[in-house]
């Protein structure tokens, strides 16, 4: 099963749709996510329609900022929404013959304050699920400072706090 997660900054040119059905046609994949596609409302759900996916999940764009779009066909493979905010989508994915399995896409918010609220909503989702996880997406944040160009003690908290 092949999953393609693009962290795309934009999604209503029609450049970035091209690269999309590219990696679409060469790669195959089961289920698309979008994050911080900075679109939302009727001109987001035509792009969703013209990338070629049954279905489509879509966590609305702020402004011009965030937004998560999940798409997928239904027909060959089961996907159920278990949870959506702002910042993430979490769905559960149900291959055939395979056990079922929780995969979150995620667009963290820039902001420190609005990222915590991330934190602890995926915490409480661990909590509540016993389900092998896969997250995927853009967490504005890293793991260390070699990630960085700079840091002092207050980045190196928040890349421990993220690990």
């Amino acid at each position: 099963m092949n999953l393609f997660v693009w962290n795309v900054k934009g999604a209503g040119s029609r450049e970035v749709l091209n690269i999309l059905r590219e990696h679409i046609l060469m790669h195959k994949p089961s289920i698309v996510a979008l994050v911080e596609t900075r679109i939302s409302g009727t001109r987001a759900q035509e792009v969703c329609d013209r990338i070629g996916f049954r279905n489509c999940f879509r966590v609305e764009a702020q402004g011009f900022q965030g937004g998560i779009w999940v798409l997928w066909n239904s027909d060959e493979i089961g996907v159920e929404v278990i949870n959506s905010h702002e910042q993430f989508v979490t769905v559960e994915v149900k291959p055939q013959g395979v056990t079922s399995w929780l995969l979150s896409f995620v667009c963290a918010s820039p902001q420190l304050n609005t990222r915590a609220i991330l934190w602890q909503q995926l915490q409480q989702l661990a909590s509540e699920y016993a389900k092998p996880w896969l997250l995927a997406g853009d967490f504005n944040e890293t793991t260390g400072l070699e990630e960085r160009n700079h840091g002092g003690p207050e980045m190196l908290r928040r890349c421990n706090r993220f690990k």
